[in-house]
């Protein structure tokens, strides 16, 4: 009877400067797909070959995405890394049945999940230059022996003044990557298949937005917009004796508009974008462990 691969079963591990993370998930998925040119085969001596020949010997960038718990432990901080960073690592995915390896991904798109009365949580999306089948002789690491989750509290303050009647604060780090085609002839020529060689960061943007209850306290606030504001988000455990644990950002400057929304109770919503050039993106964003 043949064993099959269960996503559900299946182990994530990330390798990146020779070390080797294993990654509890709660979601998994990749995939890499190839180009196909057609030509005519039709000629004079056989005009009724109608059915166009086939080329494939070039591969699109290959795609991931997973999502994972926000551990108080510091074993998940690596993402936090190759996430800010934008930096080169490769993915492994293990099933009872066999390993697939990811090679030189990076991380596009990371979603700080931050939802009131639930454990914080990362979705991440990136891509590779290329996706194995059958890989052999990877040796695992051992799983985290302990974990614990961070149910958050939410803080948020815009120029110093502090936002109460929050109702969900969303926030996404986007790395634009540029892939590198396969850069000489002879590459070209002599491989079978063309995978991507390489990739470059051409601009990251990192935004989100703040949900609030509109009340008769804060109306003076709706339809405002700024270019040039301090925020600061903090979802954690909050408590003041004890270290934070959780998303914080900032305070930075960022721009903002604010707009109204008209539901069965009105809102306003704060959509932000950091414009701050004068710091390090991981002096501004930071997952806090123990």
């Amino acid at each position: 009877m043949p064993t099959y691969n269960f996503k559900q079963e299946a182990e994530v591990y990330v390798v990146s400067g020779g070390t080797t993370y294993r990654i509890h998930v709660t979601d998994i998925s990749f995939s890499q797909t190839f180009s196909e040119q057609s030509h005519s085969v039709s000629t004079i001596h056989s005009p009724n070959d109608l059915f166009e020949a086939s080329v494939i010997n070039k591969a699109n960038v290959a795609s991931f995405s997973f999502v994972v718990p926000a551990i108080v432990q510091s074993n998940y901080t690596i993402l936090e890394t190759l996430l800010l960073g934008a930096t080169e690592f490769d993915l492994y995915v293990k099933t009872a049945a066999d390993v697939y390896r990811l090679r030189q991904s990076v991380m596009t798109n990371g979603s700080f999940v931050i939802e009131r009365s639930r454990p914080l949580s990362l979705e991440i999306s990136g891509e590779a230059a290329q996706l194995y089948a059958g890989v052999t002789g990877f040796t695992t690491s051992s799983a985290v022996t302990s974990k614990s989750y961070t149910v958050p509290l939410i803080d948020v303050s815009i120029d110093g003044s502090a936002l109460s009647d929050i109702v969900n604060v969303n926030m996404e780090l986007q790395n634009d990557i540029e892939w590198t085609p396969y850069t000489t002839v002879n590459k070209a020529v002599s491989a079978t298949t063309m995978y991507p060689s390489g990739f470059k960061i051409s601009k990251k943007i990192l935004a989100g937005s703040i949900t609030q209850y509109l009340t008769d306290g804060n109306s003076s606030t709706a339809q405002t917009f700024d270019a040039s504001a301090s925020i600061s988000i903090k979802a954690g455990n909050g408590q003041s004796n004890a270290a934070f644990r959780g998303f914080s950002f900032g305070p930075a400057t960022c721009s903002f508009t604010n707009r109204i929304n008209v539901g069965t109770v009105f809102t306003q919503n704060y959509d932000w974008r950091l414009t701050d050039n004068t710091a390090t993106l991981s002096s501004i964003l930071n997952y806090a462990t123990d």
